[in-house]
């Protein structure tokens, strides 16, 4: 049973008020980040105790608690009002418990969410229970009116680590909190005054967009370059109502990926530039046989050389793929659609007509793979123009289905079919040698070959789809 249907069989809630804790509950990740320490929801169930809600590694779970396990809850839930405390764990310790209320539209209270924080002593300064304060309460109230305009919405609560900083500040830009670790990057970009009580506009921080976050009342985020450090800087306002507000003003030092992205960017442009040049060079190949054939005067030299440049163009259309894009993956789809117009072009009598169709999965392959299966189609393809439909018209159709990480293609005509004799393995025809050995043994699949049962031939290759 998932939680939604636990929370309506369990408890006396309505649909409408069990989506609202759930939705509070996605944020639940995110605000343990933000305040490192443990938080949690809860809502009474309907024998008198309470259900704990809290994030597990792919969702939310829940727990049933006896009502005498945390009496803080019961006064919260009919109070309705913030409790905070000293609360005594099963290992003897004390941690601070703070509970804040979660209200529906209709102003009742259904459930509570509990910031534990086990690092704060009974004898803390009274200082750093007031920061904690501050910092829980505007993580609760982040969680109760997220941003939801933007297209992303959960990029803004992505979870934070424990070296991002952590900066509040008021509707007027007074800085009220910050973390150790947004002190410690301020400092690196040249902040040297006392974060706390300083104006967020008068640092050094590159904030332009900040006045129109909050006059927008939109968070945002930017990326900024201080001398060689690249900071990530993500601003979410929070409404207090009665004109009150704070934000949140995240840093991410991004320096490090940046790095690696860059470095990304330049093989992934060394890699383009070499599949371009590969392309070119079998170009070229092909032109120089081209030049041969039309030299020669014996058809069987022509045909053998027309073959062997119709192989070499199934090889250069792959690198040809590849230097366009910005991975080095391949869709089967693109390799159909370019080899079979391209041996159309070259195959086809005058007026003949053959409809080459592509139906199924439009799967993406490695480039490693794709090498392989395009001088696959490519035979597969020139067999049925030259051999299943010679000089007459008809379709020629390419099948592929993603079968649980296996690739199943499956090509097939209207052509005159094979003859009764026919074997794959005493087949003595190059295109047919090609085609077995680089199925079995550089795509360690299985090909099957026959004839159709309406007529015509139909070839099928199975194998695994590779990283």
């Amino acid at each position: 049973m998932d939680i939604q249907s636990t929370l309506l069989k369990d408890t006396n809630l309505s649909e409408p008020q069990v989506s609202l804790l759930l939705r509070i509950a996605e944020f639940i990740p995110f605000a343990e980040s933000v305040v490192q320490h443990a938080v949690y929801m809860f809502t009474a169930n309907q024998e008198g105790g309470f259900l704990k809600i809290y994030p597990i590694k792919q969702g939310i779970a829940c727990k049933s608690l006896s009502a005498t396990i945390v009496p803080i809850w019961t006064q919260l839930l009919s109070e309705g009002q913030p409790i905070q405390g000293f609360q005594e764990e099963q290992n003897g310790k004390l941690a601070f418990i703070i509970t804040y209320p979660i209200v529906d539209n209709g102003g009742k209270v259904i459930g509570g969410l509990v910031f534990k924080n086990p690092h704060i002593e009974s004898v803390a300064d009274e200082n750093i229970i007031q920061q904690i304060l501050l910092l829980t309460e505007t993580t609760y109230m982040s969680m109760l009116m997220p941003q939801d305009i933007l297209d992303n919405p959960k990029s803004l609560y992505e979870p934070l680590s424990y070296q991002d900083g952590v900066i509040i500040f008021d509707e007027g830009g007074t800085i009220m909190y910050g973390n150790e670790s947004a002190s410690r990057l301020v400092n690196l970009l040249g902040f040297d005054r006392r974060l706390v009580g300083s104006s967020i506009y008068g640092s050094s921080l590159k904030l332009s967009f900040v006045k129109k976050v909050l006059t927008e009342r939109q968070g945002a985020i930017s990326e900024e370059i201080y001398q060689d450090i690249v900071v990530r800087q993500t601003v979410i306002p929070v409404s207090f109502g009665r004109g009150l507000s704070r934000s949140f003003l995240f840093l991410k030092d991004m320096t490090r990926e940046s790095k690696q992205q860059q470095a990304l960017l330049v093989k992934n442009s060394v890699i383009k530039e070499i599949h371009h040049r590969v392309k070119n060079n079998l170009q070229t190949v092909a032109g120089l046989l081209r030049m041969e054939a039309r030299r020669s005067d014996s058809n069987e030299v022509k045909k053998a050389l027309q073959e062997g440049i119709s192989r070499i163009e199934s090889m250069a259309l792959v690198h040809d793929i590849v230097s366009h894009y910005d991975e080095d993956y391949i869709s089967i789809r693109s390799i159909y659609d370019e080899l079979s117009r391209l041996l159309k072009n070259s195959m086809l009598l005058p007026k003949q007509q053959v409809q080459c169709d592509y139906i199924g999965d439009d799967i993406i392959i490695s480039s490693h793979q794709a090498s392989y299966v395009s001088l696959i189609i490519n035979e597969l393809i020139s067999n049925s123009i030259e051999h299943g439909l010679g000089t007459q018209d008809g379709h020629i159709t390419l099948s592929v289905q993603d079968n649980n990480q296996r690739i199943l293609i499956t090509l097939g005509d209207d052509g005159k079919g094979l003859p009764e004799s026919f074997s794959l393995d005493a087949s003595k025809r190059l295109g047919l040698q090609i085609i077995r050995n680089l199925v079995t043994h550089e795509l360690q699949g299985t090909i099957q070959m026959g004839n159709h049962q309406s007529g015509g031939t139909i070839v099928t290759i199975d194998f695994e789809k590779g990283e």
